[in-house]
């Protein structure tokens, strides 16, 4: 873990791919410090293995043959897996939950380590990374908590398989489908997925609260390739001399303007406003109402408040946010 802190120190290091890399190993430093507490042999056991495992992710996300989207992606997805560390650590969550969650992110982070290159891979992994949102989200009910754990150790499980070289063509042959089985299981966990979402408060923000949240939500989890492609109307002049190397995130600057921060492909740190509902059209063309929870998690919730607004105070759809959120 330190030797891949020093290693995301080099100034060239997206700002993104820095950011995800602290903050898991924050959450590395939760159970770090219940391993070193009065815990059972059991779950300390665990937790040992769980670091192990998400370490060795880590360093994979710095290998230099590792193209620099496919790193901030399973750099995004061990942060969101490792948020799980908290309630996993947490002394008060059930058993069977927290067996669960550490299997969930043991699990998740093998297949990363190993195939964080294949599509299939990586579409499921964010979908998993979510519903661990949605799990340990305050507001979500235990009957959900449970049945989203479930399918989701499921869906993990059958991914493994799908990436275990060992497994015999006649043994594939005698089951199921495994990858049809994958997304049965995918489809299962987002129902439940929406469940969770309906059970929580609506965000209740300003235009430029929820937008803030959102627009950093969609930089972090969309390619950098798309987000220069679909920005690339509202970019300013002196960033596409350079170009765009990493959306990094946005801050409130007025009531319909937000402080987008950047790094050039230069590795300049540059920052400009933009204004809200231009922005947030171009980002919801890039993450469709129906693959919103899925993709951003809990903080799916501030794009359709964001969403909401424009469409009640400037006339405005935020592309299929709210259309699919009426149909759910």
């Amino acid at each position: 873990m330190t030797a891949t802190l020093e290693a995301v120190a080099d100034p060239e290091t997206s700002l993104q791919d820095r950011q995800e890399v602290i903050e898991s190993a924050q959450q590395l430093t939760t159970a770090l410090t219940t391993i070193g507490d009065d815990t059972s042999d059991e779950l300390r056991e665990q937790l040992v293995t769980l670091v192990q495992q998400v370490s060795s992710t880590l360093t994979v996300g710095h290998d230099p043959e590792v193209p620099p989207e496919e790193r901030s992606f399973l750099l995004v997805i061990v942060k969101r897996t490792t948020s799980a560390l908290d309630m996993i650590c947490d002394p008060e969550t059930p058993e069977e939950l927290r067996g669960q969650l550490i299997a969930v992110v043991e699990q998740l982070n093998y297949v990363l380590e190993s195939s964080w290159d294949r599509e299939l891979v990586r579409s499921f992994a964010m979908l998993a990374g979510s519903s661990v949102d949605w799990i340990t989200a305050p507001g979500t009910p235990q009957e959900v908590q449970n049945a989203l754990a479930e399918s989701t150790l499921k869906g993990t499980e059958k991914l493994e398989e799908i990436n275990d070289l060992a497994a015999s063509q006649e043994n594939r042959a005698k089951r199921k489908d495994p990858e049809e089985e994958l997304k049965e299981q995918a489809a299962r966990m987002s129902d439940q997925q929406e469940e969770a979402a309906s059970a929580q408060d609506q965000p209740d923000e300003s235009l430029s609260e929820a937008a803030v949240v959102c627009t950093t939500a969609i930089f972090e989890s969309v390619g950098e390739s798309a987000l220069v492609q679909q920005l690339g109307g509202l970019i300013p002049e002196g960033w596409g001399t350079e170009g765009v190397k990493d959306f990094w995130k946005a801050e409130e600057q007025g009531d319909d303007l937000l402080d987008v921060l950047a790094q050039l492909q230069n590795d300049e740190r540059v920052h400009a406003p933009f204004e809200i509902p231009q922005l947030i059209t171009e980002l919801a063309d890039l993450v469709p109402g129906s693959e919103l929870l899925g993709t951003l998690g809990k903080k799916s919730l501030n794009c359709l408040e964001t969403a909401s607004v424009l469409d009640q105070d400037f006339g405005i759809a935020a592309g299929t946010w709210l259309a699919e959120s009426d149909a759910g």
